[in-house]
């Protein structure tokens, strides 16, 4: 598997060299950079013997009968696969290499990258595909300035300070520590993520969404900082209020659980699934809210409270959306965000038109194809893009 592997990832650094890389390869390739430490030592591994024959100068060099050439060569002097830790020097195995990727770059590279990045794909399951393998991984932003990619699909411990990470691809929790400086998880598009605060307060975080925490609340209160949506369930402390801190307002509970909306830039909706809180912001009275109600706060308007359905609110956490009598442009910024696909919406007497219904999570192309089915719209994927008509 080693030797495929690298193979696979000396293609692709070849490819990204030449500038021939596709999109798909090249978002495959960086998501797998910062997710993979085997690809990444492979990566490095690349690097440092491109570096030691002036990898740059040699690829610019070659002219394509030079590579046909070095191709042909390589074709009559290629030796099974148990003799190839014969000595041999690093520019010849790396000739070998280049000749026979410069070739096929050369031959090929142009035109498949042009028909791929400019066709247009209707095929569900495909553009599924495109879309997924450019997912990004969600990451942890330490206090001293280290980045960490978290959502591995083998469960990592990692050590930063006295504090021990234990994450996996669907959450993470953590040894208290004495830490309190601030952390920032980062929830990219397309990913849901779970932590586990020091005082035992779950956090559930949607896509496009960050939280700023410590390894441990060394304060009268325990302070948290929102952007995006989440899910909390506080452990009770009432000696400790635990507050959310949003772009517009702060929340402040002892023990409950609730949900905070905060995507729209003018707007912050707090819902109550059971328990107490008082949500506040400067210069508006603080709103004391019961379960099954929530209070929606604007710039424009101030805080107004009104009954919700806490099913509904809540039914993200588990990947399905309910979506009413929105327009068709405001569901599509939705589904960029839940599917981490940039939408265009290319006829515009539809953006405005107003929709119902339910959005899977973890199926595109069914609500695709209820979409195209209640609202007559055509859609396909193309550079990068997934479009509806």
């Amino acid at each position: 598997m080693m030797v495929i592997d690298y193979d696979k990832i000396l293609m692709l650094y070849l490819e990204r060299l030449t500038g021939t890389i596709s999109p798909e390869e090249d978002a495959w390739l960086t998501g797998r950079l910062l997710a993979d430490p085997e690809v990444q030592q492979i990566w490095a591994q690349i690097e440092r013997e491109g570096h030691a024959i002036d990898l740059q100068l040699f690829t610019e060099s070659l002219s394509a009968s030079q590579s046909l050439n070095l191709l042909k060569e390589s074709i009559k002097t290629a030796e099974p696969e148990v003799r190839r830790f014969q000595k041999i020097t690093l520019k010849k195995r790396w000739a070998a290499k280049l000749s026979i990727a410069a070739s096929i770059l050369l031959l090929f590279g142009y035109g498949w990258f042009y028909y791929n990045h400019h066709k247009k794909i209707t095929d569900t399951n495909a553009i599924v595909s495109l879309i997924t393998s450019g997912q990004q991984p969600v990451s942890l932003q330490l206090s001293t300035g280290k980045k960490v990619y978290l959502n591995n699909k083998t469960p990592q411990k990692i050590a930063v300070g006295k504090t021990v990470l234990a994450a996996s691809d669907q959450n993470l929790a953590f040894s208290p520590g004495q830490d309190t400086s601030s952390n920032l998880l980062v929830i990219p598009k397309g990913e849901n993520y779970q932590i586990t605060l020091s005082d035992g307060t779950e956090v559930i975080l949607n896509a496009s969404s960050s939280l700023k925490f410590p390894f441990h609340f060394g304060r009268a209160t325990r302070d948290v900082y929102l952007t995006g949506e989440a899910y909390f369930k506080v452990a009770k402390d009432k000696q400790h209020p635990f507050i959310v801190h949003t772009p517009l307002t702060q929340v402040q509970v002892v023990g409950t659980q609730f949900n905070i909306n905060s995507y729209e830039t003018n707007r912050v909706t707090t819902a109550l699934i059971e328990g107490k809180v008082l949500t506040s912001t400067k210069g508006e009275s603080p709103v004391d809210l019961n379960p099954g109600h929530a209070a929606v706060y604007t710039t424009t308007r101030g805080f107004t409270v009104k009954p919700v359905d806490t099913q509904d609110v809540i039914s993200w956490i588990k990947g399905v959306y309910y979506f009413h009598d929105l327009t068709l442009q405001t569901l599509a910024g939705n589904m960029s965000r839940i599917y981490n696909v940039e939408i265009t919406i290319d006829n515009a007497s539809i953006a405005a038109k107003s929709v119902s219904g339910i959005l899977d999570r973890s199926n595109l192309p069914a609500l695709l194809e209820d979409l195209k089915t209640t609202m007559g719209i055509q859609y396909y994927y193309s550079q990068d893009k997934l479009h509806i008509k």
